[in-house]
């Protein structure tokens, strides 16, 4: 017989799961229940094109099996592998049986992550409604279950809104929510749960590990869902993972009040071991609530005692300086596109990445799939937390975006403030807009607050106002350098010295000898540096790609389709245009890949030099979308073999690192030659050993000595070699070896000398010179040249350097070269005015807006985070120089850094490349994968009339004079037009 108390109770139940429909529907921490039901498999979907579901109410089951276009899709995963890129409603159906057992149990439907927006309804009963794609959310559902019949979970989601930027749905429109670049995800793409517990449950639990006391300090957040205070005990057992054996254990007494609780208790760990990426070291830390000798919730939570920070300037984690090797991921997947399909290929990418000497992952503005997390915690990586917050214009402006920012922060922190591997909050990324600006100090204080225990980094790029810091437990921050670069491949001498000059104030750059500007945005002097973004990129190998594609892929899914564009695309290319260059695509990806990667060994190089800097982050591990080709490892986790080699080796704990001034050098000048070490591991005794070799390897420079390889940086060798009998390319190989011989590590370096007597001018030649340093070249070396006039002959080249900036003056001049060349003469604009596109953007400048003769439309081609290959001709202006190959190394100051597109003339030189943004917007810059392939000129010739004029965007002009290079091109291009 039931008794008025128990009446009351359960009215009291269905009282407050009334209530708790209102107020679970919200961010829940991803606690790890025992007694769970996964509802992951085969749901039913339609996809609401029209947005009728409301108006049909078809989360009723009866409307929804009226429907014919319902389909099958497996959960969790993301829609776009059934329908190809939709976006906007649809409907999700699921029947199950819930478990008699649990019938007098309080039930929550708990899922991973929706995206975007989740309206749930069960049995034809409204649930709740939760916002963000990206975060896991619970709702309460007893009261709506039934256990002697079929239950059904009907959810419409309405995902993101990427491409289709007229579409509006429920107010939401184009690109106004948080989103990942690396694909659409929309749908039901992590996993969903029942979830059962009696009255008491646990909705959050948070340990702080305290590595320096041997303990953790556990928060638990409990419900009571009785209308009556409850007599509970809290019972915690901490295991060790890796051997499952007990280290401790305590229970404490817990008065449960209706509603929300929240107790906190300190637990010692004898003979604690710290994790780090060498020893991950794993706790599981299981919390129960008793009630009545009954076990009512139960929950587990793995964590790791360590401790990151900033001291003295520097990284350390667990009280031991670490120098941060990182590696972007930007998470896209060949088959599953938000996440791999098999596991192995998490766990396969996280192993490459540790072989290659990272110790640290920046998973790209997105908190990866919570198994993802479990990998890099039990396999020891450190790792970067971030929300799904793009930043620099994306989200587009709204009245929603303030709230939705800190939804997206607050929820990411919450989910996953547990885990070892994560050791560090990144809040935004390169701000540019005032809202998000003025939010940063509020967002800080709200991360703080929500977890005292790790660092916080409330901008990466330092765009706003210059990057900060807020140690554990601190709540005034620190200054920061948080830099961002992207040099392109060639690490010049000038771009050394930015990296080698960060952090130093301008005195003190001068007393280095470095007279350019460090790289960054608003960095201090003297402040703990980070260069979280460098790197530069190439094309995989897309033969080998597309036939895993063919074999093994979704011909919907958009890594497939802009593979297979890509590489279908460069096939034409390289086999209608230069053919006569690479005798296979192959050949002509190695290439691309030996630049790419030597490009990054350089800039890792000169970021270790920098004593200063604490640590830097390379992109990235694998492609993303339109930033494909900067991954060390194709889609498939397959290395690229010269760019995971040599990033391999510029990250390991000991190298030197080589650089000669100049790069190139006239024969019988002196070209010196220095030597830095950069060692993590003690100071030893060694022994350096110094050759130079020629084209033939033959020795023509030895030199070894007994040196200090200092922990830190230290200066090892420094040469001033004379080159009056050198002549060619030469190689400098530094090796450091032990007192044994065994080596350490080496490095190589390549520098070229050239005879300025094999590349003579004679005849007369006139000039127009905006810049100054044409006619000193003329003077210096002796070439017959006048300013150009009316009275020019027909039979006299003329020769054109403006400035890239067009003015009036300039511009006027144009139409008299014009006349010039089409009565015969032949005109060549080593250098002429343009309007340079911005980096967004394409083509931005017509010819006769310069009053050139035809139409130019330049691309900026310096390459950033895609490689760009810039192909030299075996032509007359290129003798006595590499050719027939990609510019780099010798080439490295010319290489042009805008191309000429669209012009119906041969190329001299061939620049081969991709859009990085399809249709050159930047609302849709993140999500259609790559733009087609486009080809670009640095020299062409176009005849005109009876003339010809010669247009080139080689960096000749401003290297005149001070690189032997440039001064062989503007001679050869001389003696061509010449004759």
């Amino acid at each position: 017989m039931t008794t008025i108390k128990q009446h009351i109770q359960h009215l009291g139940k269905v009282f407050i799961s009334i209530i708790m429909l209102c107020l679970c529907g919200q961010a829940a921490a991803q606690v790890q229940h025992q007694n769970t039901m996964s509802l992951d498999g085969v749901w039913q979907i339609y996809f609401d094109k029209d947005n009728q579901g409301k108006a049909k109410k078809l989360y009723q089951s009866a409307n929804f099996l009226a429907l014919d276009d319902v389909r099958d899709i497996n959960v969790p995963s993301v829609w776009e592998r059934i329908e190809k890129d939709y976006e906007g409603a649809a409907i999700y159906h699921k029947r199950f049986d819930a478990p008699k057992a649990w019938q007098e149990q309080i039930i929550h439907l708990a899922f991973d992550a929706v995206n975007y927006r989740a309206e749930v309804y069960l049995n034809d009963h409204v649930v709740g409604v939760h916002e963000g794609g990206f975060t896991p959310f619970s709702f309460r559902i007893d009261s709506l279950l039934h256990f002697d019949q079929e239950n059904v979970i009907t959810v419409r989601v309405l995902g993101p809104i990427l491409l289709d930027t007229d579409k509006v749905i429920d107010g939401m429109g184009a690109m106004e929510t948080p989103q990942w670049r690396g694909g659409i995800t929309g749908g039901i793409w992590q996993s969903v749960r029942l979830v059962a517990s009696d009255g008491s449950y646990i909705s959050d639990v948070f340990v702080q590990p305290d590595l320096g006391k041997e303990s953790a300090n556990i928060t638990v957040s409990t419900t009571n869902f009785d209308v009556y205070d409850s007599d509970d005990s809290i019972r915690f057992e901490i295991r060790d993972k890796q051997t499952d054996s007990l280290v401790a254990s305590k229970q404490i007494s817990a008065k449960l009040q209706p509603g929300k609780s929240e107790w906190q208790t300190n637990i010692d760990i004898a003979n604690a071991k710290a994790w780090s990426p060498d020893a991950p070291n794993l706790y599981q830390l299981t919390t129960q609530i008793i009630r009545d000798d009954k076990i009512s919730d139960s929950v587990t939570e793995n964590f790791g005692l360590r401790q990151f920070t900033v001291k003295d300037k520097r990284f350390y984690l667990n009280d031991e300086e670490v120098y941060v090797k990182a590696v972007f991921l930007e998470g896209v997947y060949p088959v599953g596109v938000a996440t791999p399909v098999d596991m192995d290929m998490a766990r396969k990418e996280i192993r490459l990445a540790k072989e290659a000497g990272f110790n640290m992952i920046r998973p790209w503005r997105r908190p990866p799939p919570p198994q993802w997390l479990d990998l890099a915690d039990e396999m020891g990586v450190m790792v970067i937390g971030s929300p799904v917050l793009e930043c620099m214009d994306l989200p587009v402006n709204t009245p929603d975006l303030p709230n939705r920012v800190i939804n997206e922060i607050a929820k990411t922190i919450k989910r996953d403030r547990n885990r070892a591997s994560i050791v560090m909050w990144e809040l935004f990324n390169e701000i540019r807009r005032p809202v998000l600006k003025q939010m940063m100090q509020e967002t800080s204080m709200m991360a703080r607050d929500l977890d005292p225990s790790r660092l916080i980094l409330d901008e990466s790029g330092g765009w706003a106002f210059g990057a900060k810091v807020f140690l554990p437990n601190e709540r005034n921050f620190i200054s920061f350098n948080d830099v961002h670069t992207y040099p392109g491949p060639n690490m010049t001498n000038t771009w050394y010295d930015k990296f080698a000059g960060l952090s130093y104030n301008k005195k003190e750059r001068k007393q280095m000898g470095i007279n350019v500007n460090p790289i960054g945005d608003h960095v201090k002097p003297g402040a703990t540096t980070f260069v979280s973004e460098l790197g530069y990129g190439s094309y995989v190998d897309f033969d080998k790609v597309n036939q895993r594609f063919e074999d093994v892929g979704n011909p919907i899914v958009p890594p497939t389709r802009y593979h297979q564009q890509l590489g279908s695309q460069l096939t034409e290319v390289l086999q209608n245009k230069l053919s006569h260059i690479y005798s296979s695509p192959q050949d002509f990806y190695m290439e691309q890949q030996l630049i790419h990667g030597k490009a990054n060994a350089r800039m890792i190089e000169a970021t270790r030099i920098n004593p200063r800097v604490t640590g830097y982050c390379v992109h990235a591990l694998t492609g993303g979308d339109w930033i494909m080709g900067a991954g060390l490892l194709d889609l498939w986790r397959d290395p690229k073999p010269q760019v995971y080699k040599l990033t391999q080796a510029a990250n390991q704990k000991q190298i030197v690192s080589i650089r000669t001034f100049p790069r190139n050098v006239y024969q019988g000048n002196d070209m010196r030659f220095t030597i830095k070490g950069v060692n993590e591991l003690a100071t030893q005794q060694a022994k350096l050993a110094v050759e130079i070799r020629d084209q033939q390897n033959q020795v023509v420079y030895q030199h070894s000595e007994n040196v200090t390889y200092r922990k830190d940086v230290s200066d090892l060798f420094e040469y001033q070699l004379n080159s009056k009998e050198l002549t060619g390319r030469y190689t400098i190989v530094a090796k450091m070896l032990t007192k044994d011989g065994k080596l350490i590590t080496e490095n190589q370096f390549d520098f070229d000398v050239f005879t300025p007597q094999n590349y003579p001018v004679s005849g007369d030649y006139a000039f127009i010179d905006h810049t100054g340093n044409l006619k000193a070249f003329f003077n210096d070396n002796n070439i017959n040249a006048t300013p150009f006039n009316a009275d020019t002959s027909i039979d006299t080249p003329v020769v054109v350097a403006m400035h890239i900036t067009g003015k009036d003056s300039q511009i006027k001049v144009n139409p008299q070269l014009n006349a010039f060349a089409n009565q015969g003469g032949t005109v060549l604009y080593l250098q002429f005015p343009y309007n340079k596109p911005k980096w967004n953007a394409g083509v931005l400048s017509k010819g006769k807006s310069l009053n050139l003769p035809v139409e130019i439309a330049m691309k900026a081609s310096t390459g950033l985070w895609g490689g760009m290959s810039h192909i030299v001709e075996d032509h007359p202006m290129f003798e006595g120089l590499p050719v027939k190959q990609a510019m780099h190394g010798v080439y490295e100051h010319v290489r042009a850094k805008m191309s000429m597109v669209d012009l119906e003339q041969k190329a001299l030189v061939t620049v081969v490349a991709n859009d990085n943004f399809p249709d050159m917007t930047l609302m849709n810059r993140h999500y259609k994968g790559t733009g087609d392939v486009w080809l670009g000129s640095d020299v062409s010739e176009i005849t005109l009339g009876q003339g010809k004029i010669i247009l080139s965007t080689l960096q000749t002009v401003p290297n005149l004079g001070k690189d032997p290079v440039a001064d062989i091109i503007v001679r050869n291009m001389l003696a061509y037009i010449g004759k």
